[in-house]
């Protein structure tokens, strides 16, 4: 990490990295995940699939939805997991004891049914509030330690005025619990009022947002009715914690760099792909 992004990731809790992936680099990217998103489930690869119920053919394309292991569809989504722009803080914020734990393709699109709220509008979150209570952040001999890692890669442009991730600045420090009532509904009972403790990011297509997730973050409601919000979301963790995530049947398409990298390891073992810089997959 430069030391610009050392600073900011402390003080804030989140790095935007802009235009990281351009050309044709990021128009195969989008190119795979649009053929993922409107592929038939009779010829999906094994393993991967939207969550939850399947979703009708004819609405392919039209509702929002995760792709589980989307990173998975497509070489060209794969490389993302360990792009030059984002490997070397995924290296720091591990100590060079990297796990990939999952890649999830999210597809939104404008939805006018959205259920209104009664407190907690934009769903505001974080890993001290639920299952990944061990979630820790820490700075020793100068280095950021961060155990909770994710990376959000955009494959289309998130404008002023559109709606999608916020974030409270500096919330990954807190060493109190937010009030349920920190955020009010607005007028559409869904998003909050304006408020300046939280901030609207709005990356363009090809750009990183890394946040860790004791970062309070949630989302606006996504407005645009003539386009979508997309995009990759990347957890890392360190080796040593848990095992490989992903069903066996996922693992067998990855290339050997990503097959090690979403493996586990004992504290302290070095894998391969760390002294690679930049890795290119070699299947």
């Amino acid at each position: 990490m430069t030391p610009e992004q050392k600073y900011l990731f402390d003080i804030t809790g989140y790095l935007h990295i802009e235009g990281a992936v351009t050309g044709d680099d990021l128009k195969k990217a989008q190119e795979a995940a649009t053929r993922y998103i409107y592929c038939h489930p009779d010829e999906r690869p094994a393993g991967l699939k939207p969550r939850g119920n399947e979703i009708p053919v004819e609405e392919l394309g039209k509702r929002s939805a995760r792709y589980q292991h989307g990173f998975a569809f497509d070489k060209s989504l794969e490389a993302i997991t360990m792009h030059p722009a984002i490997w070397p803080i995924i290296k720091e914020l591990t100590t060079d004891m990297p796990r990939f734990v999952s890649g999830t393709l999210a597809y939104e699109w404008h939805n006018p049914d959205r259920q209104q709220v009664e407190q907690n509008p934009g769903g505001l979150h974080c890993a001290r509030e639920g299952r990944y209570w061990n979630t820790r952040y820490q700075i020793k001999d100068g280095r950021i330690f961060c155990n909770n890692l994710v990376f959000f890669f955009y494959l289309t442009d998130v404008n002023p005025g559109d709606g999608g991730l916020i974030v409270i600045p500096g919330s990954h420090k807190s060493e109190f619990e937010r009030p349920d009532e920190l955020l009010i509904p607005g007028p559409n009972g869904i998003d909050p009022e304006p408020d300046p403790v939280f901030t609207n990011l709005t990356p363009k297509a090809g750009d990183f947002l890394c946040i860790s997730e004791l970062l309070t973050h949630g989302a606006l409601n996504w407005k645009p009715t003539d386009r979508s919000r997309e995009m990759l979301i990347l957890r890392y963790c360190p080796q040593y914690e848990g095992k490989a995530s992903l069903p066996q049947e996922v693992i067998d398409r990855l290339s050997p760099e990503t097959q090690e990298l979403v493996s586990s390891a004992p504290y302290g073992q070095i894998k391969d792909i760390i002294n690679q810089d930049p890795i290119t997959l070699s299947v």
